[in-house]
């Protein structure tokens, strides 16, 4: 039995709506993975982070950090 108008429209914007939300899923819990690298890098004597460079001054996770706002910023 076919769907009528209504049901298959629901019906997309239900996989339209489904989609999004995995992607905003996978968004979450690439921020926490950030978060917890942050989490588990050296700290001060003040407990404040300490962010390494490489030679030429690049910080790795920083960058990661940047691209991920960028890609996810919405």
């Amino acid at each position: 039995m076919p769907f009528d108008p209504a049901q298959r429209h629901q019906i997309e914007q239900d996989v339209l709506t489904a989609a999004w939300e995995a992607e905003r899923l996978a968004a979450c819990d690439g921020a926490i993975a950030l978060l917890r690298e942050i989490a588990d890098l050296e700290r001060d004597d003040d407990g404040d982070v300490i962010l390494g460079a490489d030679a030429n001054g690049h910080n790795d996770l920083l960058s990661r950090i940047a691209t991920f706002l960028a890609t996810h910023d919405q």
